[in-house]
């Protein structure tokens, strides 16, 4: 049987900007407040973004909204979540007792310091991103806003919400 192969054939990544929110409050009041002030319509999404680290499985609520008109897609997760970490321990008694703790997590880890991470797919060219800086920062819970390199990122994979 023979075999094909398709030279020169690139599949490139969809053209995307990432915009990197300064922000204390909760994920679910980020959503809220972006949807009021820009005139959104961010819905969580049924899948979460699951980050498997070591010892526990870190689970991102991810906000999804598309915009018909002008064929963008935009995605709003925290980049810094609490997750819960189950430890077993046994006191060499005949019950072994369950602890949990708590444990800051970063979705990545270049930016460590950025709460919230939008995601839209679209190209850089096409797309107003110096007026969604300027909207998100009008906000009255953001802090800053501006955009990310998505070439310093190393772990793409995470920015991966479908």
């Amino acid at each position: 049987m023979a075999t094909y192969k398709l030279d020169g054939w690139d599949c490139d990544d969809e053209p995307y900007t990432l915009v990197g929110i300064h922000s204390t409050i909760e994920p679910y009041r980020m959503a809220y407040m972006v949807n009021k002030y820009l005139g959104l319509s961010f819905k969580r999404t049924d899948v979460d973004q699951d980050v498997t680290m070591p010892n526990f499985t870190v689970r991102y609520p991810v906000y999804k909204y598309d915009d018909v008109i002008n064929y963008n897609t935009y995605y709003l997760t925290p980049n810094k979540f609490w997750a819960n970490l189950n430890t077993v321990t046994s006191s060499g008694g005949l019950f072994e007792r369950q602890e949990q703790t708590e444990v800051k997590t970063v979705l990545i880890k270049e930016y460590a310091r950025v709460d919230f991470i939008i995601k839209v797919e679209k190209d850089p060219e096409f797309f107003p991103l110096k007026k969604l800086i300027n909207d998100l920062t009008k906000i009255p819970h953001v802090i800053s806003a501006y955009q990310l390199d998505e070439h310093v990122i190393k772990q793409k994979d995470y920015l991966i919400f479908e």
